[in-house]
């Protein structure tokens, strides 16, 4: 573990590792799934090559065959850094807010979440919409034998929302298979 811009870690330092530690898996989280105390509260396994944290910059990076585990969910990437709130760009919110800003997966992003999974070359969630956005050669969404790829796929969890776009060359792409279509959702209309 390499701390930066600090002789020796102080709290500060543990304070955002401890954040980070505890917020990772948020961005990409089922859009059918309600986030409740109970699921936020859960444990959290990175296992990592290397961890940089810098205090002054509000950020800790995962390095080299990251992989992150909360409950039946994992994210595979290269790297994984989280982006925090200073003091300065924290904005008052509901009690027990995360402290999250962003965080920004690159190489090889494999999310799996249930039978539902995301693969692209990057992925970045931003805390304050809970957006996130896959970009790469081809991003692509699968659930059960279901799919959807285009060159960018933006998910907007507050609306409950999938906008897929292309590049100009290669159009979305999607295939929908009947046996999920029938599936039940986790989630009821009046949640």
């Amino acid at each position: 573990m390499k701390i930066l811009n600090s002789p020796k870690p102080d709290t500060r330092v543990l304070v955002i590792l401890f954040l980070a530690l505890t917020a990772l898996p948020l961005y990409a989280a089922d859009k059918n799934t309600k986030i409740d105390n109970k699921a936020t509260e859960s444990n959290l396994h990175v296992i990592s090559d290397e961890m940089i944290a810098e205090q002054s910059k509000a950020t800790v990076e995962f390095i080299g065959n990251v992989k992150a585990t909360r409950e039946d969910s994992v994210l595979l990437a290269e790297s994984v850094k989280v982006f925090f709130h200073t003091s300065e760009t924290k904005k008052e919110g509901p009690a027990g807010q995360s402290n999250v800003r962003k965080i920004v997966a690159t190489g090889n992003v494999i999310y799996t979440a249930g039978e539902r999974k995301a693969f692209a070359d990057k992925a970045v969630y931003t805390a304050v919409n809970e957006v996130l956005v896959l970009t790469g050669k081809s991003p692509k969404l699968l659930t059960g034998k279901s799919w959807v790829t285009g060159k960018k796929i933006t998910l907007y969890r507050l609306e409950e929302r999938v906008m897929v776009e292309s590049d100009g060359k290669n159009r979305v792409q999607a295939f929908f298979d009947s046996d999920d279509q029938n599936q039940p959702t986790s989630k009821k209309k009046d949640e």
